[in-house]
């Protein structure tokens, strides 16, 4: 895995040479550029805007000094907060170099308070004044902190970088000895006054060749690469990237393991090196316009031994004005290169958290097909609705499945899946105003690994028919929970119909059931004919299927009887929960002898139809048939056709 992500990285660096400059940006604050001559002196101390120092706000990208801040603070930036102890042992100072200094005003709760400084609780509204003050009075301490700090910085990034300290002696201690006046300077600043918190000051000297200081950093990158240099072996050693380190976890640790110190792989200096660019690219985001622009898709494909497919997949990534999706990007590529497949690669999905980077799934895709033939099928026959809809690929298939985890607000009736998407996230509630039921989040959160691996690796398997029945089953549960009877209409009567689609539709991707060439979805259609006939008094029911399909059609017709104020499909539900065929043909019995003074038996075709449902003696077990019941539920009810409707569907 970590040797594939090494090939792939370094074949990106001598393919896309300028990669690691792209989506970057400066951090948010002020970036100053100082010049000190050859005898220590301050050159420009006259700073102008756009010339010596820039200020960026975190959104407005057009600044004049916008490539020399990201190139300069790229030289100076710290591999780890941890390694910021070797410059500065208090970690006030942020900068891992000589020729920069970098802090923000971020304190914590113990700093504010022994330097009273104010914490504004929840519900405080300090006046404009107050804030003002306050701020004032962070930005004075963390100068005056910072001041105490430059002689031991100084000192210990001259111990890092012992080749600068010959070459450049003087102009160090020319840029270090005008500190306090530098910092007096930037005080004066107009943009000074709206850096707090997290926002940063960067004061670069700007005398030292930007590729000089390219050239020391990187020496200092080799030389601190490593993570823990005591459990180093000569060049060899261990790196941050993914690493955890057993002795820090005693209950944890391999107490049989023949490795030295409990590490089992050790990388050298150029590999650490290539793997911690890998994983800046991975972090590396800017932000335009509220839009999140990032350098590697996610999740990303590492096509092994094809680093030209490679090559096309990041540079078509970031080809676009816009930020591409994962979806989009495989559209493209599979457009662009008239590919039918992706084959044997591993496929990375990743999360930059405020923890640090998080591998979500590493998985290798020995064959991913991105084009699917399949088709929706308006099998309950709902009003309004096409009769076919084809699906191309597998996204779009991902797009009909969320349909069964979708909430719906209650003031507007619009359904939006909140769910499909959070693979690997938190499991979170939803929000006010919006319906969804407890079974619904549970049930994808059951199954929401098994659809990413069907999805995104084309893990056939990984559903199964009766995975996919508890999906739609428990998103049909859902609707029939949150229904309401509203001006003689259901308010989920088209949601469950549009369900039900989906699952007799899309049921022969999850089974082997199509090896006898016979769709589900035809199937609903040849018992509706069969319904029709069986109220004609043409047939008889002849298999299980046509019990239960029959019986919602009853069902369907005996709550229309009924007269209650608030009359849902919750009044499904006593015939949902029957395990036996028999059980439910004595729960229909029971309501039609409540309901017989309304029920026309004359005209025969609710007779014919219910007689079959009542004298059916196969005692079944019900939860295999549920799809055909409910589809019987809600498919138009053959008892209320017309002799005309009956010749058209002869026709």
């Amino acid at each position: 895995m970590i040797r594939e992500i090494i090939n792939f990285t370094n074949n990106l660096l001598e393919d896309i040479p300028d990669i690691m400059e792209w989506k970057t940006q400066p951090s948010k604050g002020l970036h100053v550029f100082i010049d000190i001559d050859e005898k220590g002196r301050w050159v420009n101390q006259n700073l102008q805007k756009g010339k010596d120092y820039d200020y960026y706000d975190g959104k407005n990208q057009n600044i004049s000094l916008w490539s020399d801040c990201i190139r300069y603070q790229g030289v100076s930036d710290y591999i780890t907060m941890n390694k910021v102890q070797k410059f500065d042992s208090k970690q006030k100072i942020h900068s891992c170099s000589p020729f920069a200094l970098a802090f923000n005003f971020n304190f914590n709760d113990d700093d504010r308070k022994s330097l009273g400084i104010k914490k504004w609780k929840k519900g405080e509204k300090p006046t404009e004044e107050e804030k003002n003050a306050n701020e004032d009075l962070v930005r004075s301490k963390r100068i005056k902190i910072i001041s105490s700090r430059l002689k031991d910085y100084r000192n210990n990034a001259l111990k890092m970088y012992s080749g600068a300290d010959t070459e450049f002696r003087q102009i160090i201690d020319g840029f270090y000895s005008q500190m306090p006046s530098i910092l007096n300077q930037v005080q004066d600043i107009p943009e000074y006054k709206s850096i707090i918190d997290k926002d940063y000051i960067r004061i670069y000297l700007r005398t030292i060749p930007y590729v000089r200081q390219q050239s020391y950093y990187a020496e200092y990158l080799k030389s601190e690469i490593f993570n823990d240099e005591k459990l180093s072996c000569g060049e060899l050693g261990v790196i941050g990237f993914q690493t955890t380190f057993p002795n820090k976890k005693t209950f944890v640790k391999h107490k049989t393991s023949s490795l030295i110190k409990g590490i089992s792989q050790r990388y050298s200096r150029d590999e650490a090196l290539i793997l911690n660019n890998f994983e800046k690219l991975l972090k590396r985001k800017i932000t335009v316009d509220k839009k999140d622009f990032r350098c590697l898709p996610n999740p990303l494909p590492i096509v092994v031994d094809r680093r030209e497919i490679n090559k096309e997949i990041v540079k078509l990534f970031n080809s676009e004005n816009d930020p591409m999706s994962y979806k989009e990007l495989l559209k493209k590529l599979f457009e662009g290169t008239n590919q039918k497949y992706l084959s044997d690669y591993y496929l990375i999905n990743y999360s930059n958290t405020k923890d640090g980077l998080k591998i979500n799934d590493f998985d290798f895709v020995p064959l991913f097909r991105f084009n699917i033939e399949c088709t929706i099928s308006n099998c309950i026959e709902l009003f309004n609705l096409n009769d076919k809809k084809s699906i191309s690929n597998v996204f779009e298939l991902e797009k009909e499945i969320s349909t069964l985890f979708q909430q719906y607000n209650d003031k507007t009736g619009n359904g939006k899946s909140f769910l499909i998407g959070n693979y690997f996230g938190d499991k979170f509630e939803p929000s006010k105003g919006h319906s969804i039921t407890e079974e619904t989040t549970a049930s994808f959160y059951k199954y929401r690994k098994s659809i990413y691996d069907y999805i995104y690796k084309s893990r056939l398997q990984s559903i199964t028919d009766k995975m996919f029945d508890d999906m739609v089953y428990s998103a049909i549960l859902s609707d029939i929970s949150k229904d309401e009877f509203k001006e003689k209409r259901h308010t989920k009567f088209y949601a469950i119909g549009e369900k039900l689609n989906i699952w007799f539709s899309l049921y022969n991707l999850f089974t082997n059931y199509n090896k006898n060439e016979i769709t589900m979805a035809s199937k609903v259609t040849d018992l509706m004919s069969k319904m029709r006939s069986v109220a004609k008094g043409e047939s008889n029911f002849e298999t299980p299927e046509d019990f239960a399909f029959g019986a919602g059609q009853i069902v369907s017709y005996l709550i229309d009887r009924s007269v209650a104020a608030n009359k849902t499909y919750a009044m499904l539900e006593p015939y949902l929960q029957k395990n036996k065929s028999n059980q439910l043909q004595d729960a229909i019995a029971q309501t039609i002898a409540i309901y017989k003074h309304d029920i026309n038996v004359y005209k025969g075709k609710f007779e014919r139809l219910a007689s079959q449902v009542l004298t059916d003696d196969c005692n079944m077990e019900m939860k295999p048939l549920l799809k055909y019941f409910l589809a019987g539920c809600f498919c138009p009810c053959v008892i209320y056709e017309s002799e005309k409707d009956k010749e058209n569907n002869n026709n």
